[in-house]
């Protein structure tokens, strides 16, 4: 049986590559989305861990094993998906201040310091690259670019 909510959103699940540091911690990814037709669907969420998808995404899955399986953008929204590990977890609500005043929207993972940063099409990318690696530079945070919206 398919994970829904009440509002009609379902869990599309990604299966996620492994990196030779054994990242990320899990296998899988359930992101919710909303459906818009046949096999299709609206991610409604900032991936944590899945890469190539962004929030608005419309995609395409199928059921297997009693579950929506991810298999492809169909169409991309133009938002772009970030990911930051932020060292001192006493600085997650200001960077979350500082992302939010440049006009992205933050979602916090269970993972102490892992926040994951939905980029819309009116955000600059070079103004938001420049404040990510100031904060970079002063060892504040790590950042990853998980999905890059095409310009």
């Amino acid at each position: 049986m398919t994970s829904s909510s009440a509002d009609g959103r379902v869990k599309v699940v990604v299966k996620l590559e492994k990196d030779e540091d054994d990242y990320p911690p899990v296998d899988y990814e359930g992101l919710w989305a909303l459906p818009v037709g046949e096999g299709l669907f609206q991610i409604d969420n900032v991936p944590f861990f899945a890469r190539g998808i962004a929030h608005g995404d419309i995609v395409s899955a199928t059921f297997e094993q009693q579950e929506l399986r991810f298999r492809d953008v169909v169409r991309s929204s133009g938002h772009s998906t970030l990911r930051l590990i932020i060292y001192d977890e006493k600085d997650i609500p200001s960077v979350r201040a500082l992302l939010e005043e440049m006009g992205c929207s933050i979602e916090q993972s269970h993972i102490p310091g892992l926040i994951s940063v939905d980029v819309p099409p009116t955000v600059s990318m070079a103004v938001l690259r420049t404040a990510l690696d100031e904060g970079e530079a002063q060892e504040r945070w790590g950042y990853e670019e998980a999905c890059l919206a095409s310009t």
